[in-house]
C-alpha cells in the first residue's frame, strides 16, 4: 500500500509517496493543478494500491472530485486540526516537506494510529446551491447597510423625505432620491436597488430548487421555514445519511454546549461551540421567533416559551434551535412532515 500526500495549491501541487515502511518511493514537484497535471499523477499511481490525503484549500474541491470519480481513495484533511496546524506552524516549510508530512498523516489515518479530522466535500450541484445562498445573504447585507446609510445621510444633510411614500427600499422612493441630484445619495440608492434586484433573482432560483426537492417540502411544513431557509439548511447538511444521531447534527451546526473537565469533574460551560455554518444558525434563530408567533400552540413554541421563563432570551432561542435541529433530523431521516402537537 502506498500513502500519498499532496501539497495542493491554486496553480501547482507537489506529491510525496511513502511505502508501508514510511520510505519515500516517489516525488512529483511543481505539477500544474489542472486536469493535465492530475492525469500525469494518475499515470504513475493507479488507484488500486494507494491512499491520498491533501488539505482543504482552494483547489481541494476540484482535485477531490477528479480523483474520487476515477476510483481513488481520497481524504481531505481539515486545516484546523492539530496535526495540520503542526505542518503550518513548523519553522522550515517547503512544498516537499509539507507533502511528506501529509503522506505521514495519510498513513496515520488509514492505519488508525491517530484521529485526523476530515472535511466533507460536497457535490458540484450542492456547491452551486451554496453559492446562490451566499450571494443572497451578501446582497441582503448590502441592502440593509445602504438602507441605514441612506437614512443617516438624509438626516445629516436635512434632505426631506418623500411626501407620500414611506419605504426607502421601494422603487418610487428610490427614483425620488436619485432625482435630487446628490451624487453620494444617488450612488447609495443605486447600490441598494442593485442588491434588491439580485436578492429577488436569487430567491426565484432558490424557490425553483425548493419546488423539486422533497426534503425542502418536508422542512417547509414547519411554519416559519421559507424556501430560502430550507435550501440553506439542506445545502449545509448535504445528505442526512451523514449524521447517525440528532446529536451529531446539533454538533455539526455548532449548537452543542461546550464542556470542560477538571479533576475528573465534567461541567457545562454554557456557551455553544459555534462550529459549522453561522448562516444556518442565523436562519434557524429566525425560524424560532417566527414559528412561535405563527404557531404558538406547537410543541416547539411551548418549549421555547418554557425556556424563556428560566433563562435569557437568546439562551432560550439557542435551546429551541437545538430542539428544532433534532426535529429536522427526525423529519429528514423518516421522510415525514412536521407533526403538530397542540395542547
Amino acid at each position: 500500500m502506498d500513502f500519498i500526500g499532496i501539497d495542493l495549491h491554486k496553480h501547482i501541487f507537489t506529491v510525496c509517496v511513502l511505502d508501508e515502511n514510511e520510505k519515500v518511493i516517489d516525488e512529483m514537484i511543481d505539477i500544474e493543478t489542472n486536469e493535465k497535471g492530475l492525469d500525469l499523477f494518475i499515470s504513475r499511481h493507479p488507484p488500486d494500491n494507494c491512499r491520498i490525503v491533501f488539505e482543504n484549500l482552494t483547489r481541494a474541491h476540484f482535485a477531490f472530485h477528479y480523483l474520487y470519480d476515477r476510483g481513488y481513495a481520497v481524504d481531505v484533511a481539515h486545516t484546523g486540526h492539530g496535526a495540520l496546524k503542526e505542518i503550518a506552524n513548523c519553522n522550515f516549510k517547503t512544498d516537499r516537506i509539507d507533502a511528506y508530512k501529509l503522506a505521514l498523516v495519510c498513513k496515520d489515518i488509514w492505519s488508525g494510529r491517530r484521529f485526523i479530522r476530515r472535511t466533507h466535500i460536497s457535490s458540484d450541484d450542492n456547491m452551486r446551491i451554496k453559492g446562490i445562498v451566499r450571494v443572497h445573504n451578501e446582497c441582503a447585507n448590502i441592502r440593509d447597510e445602504m438602507y441605514l446609510r441612506i437614512g443617516e445621510y438624509m438626516n445629516l444633510h436635512n434632505i426631506p423625505p418623500h411626501p407620500k411614500y414611506k419605504d426607502i427600499k421601494g422603487k418610487r422612493y428610490s427614483d425620488y432620491l436619485i432625482s435630487l441630484g446628490d451624487v453620494a445619495l444617488s450612488s447609495m440608492v443605486r447600490m441598494m436597488r442593485s442588491a434588491i434586484d439580485e436578492i429577488e433573482g436569487t430567491e426565484d432560483e432558490l424557490k425553483k430548487y425548493a419546488s423539486v426537492s422533497e426534503d425542502a417540502r418536508i422542512l417547509m411544513s414547519i411554519k416559519g421555514i421559507s424556501a430560502l431557509t430550507a435550501i440553506t439548511i439542506l445545502s449545509a447538511i448535504d445528505g442526512i445519511y451523514r449524521f447517525e444521531t440528532p446529536e451529531s447534527l446539533v454538533s455539526y451546526f455548532g449548537l452543542a454546549v461546550t464542556h470542560k473537565e477538571s479533576a475528573r469533574k465534567m461541567s457545562k460551560v454554557g456557551s455553544i461551540t459555534k462550529e459549522g455554518d453561522p448562516l444556518v444558525r442565523k436562519y434557524m434563530a429566525n425560524v424560532i421567533t417566527n414559528h412561535s408567533t405563527r404557531c404558538p400552540d406547537s410543541d416547539l413554541s411551548r418549549f421555547y416559551r418554557s425556556k424563556k421563563e428560566s433563562m435569557p432570551h437568546w439562551k432560550a432561542v439557542t435551546a429551541a434551535m437545538r430542539k428544532l435541529t433534532c426535529i429536522i433530523w427526525a423529519m429528514l431521516s423518516k421522510k415525514e412532515q412536521y407533526r403538530f402537537h397542540p395542547n
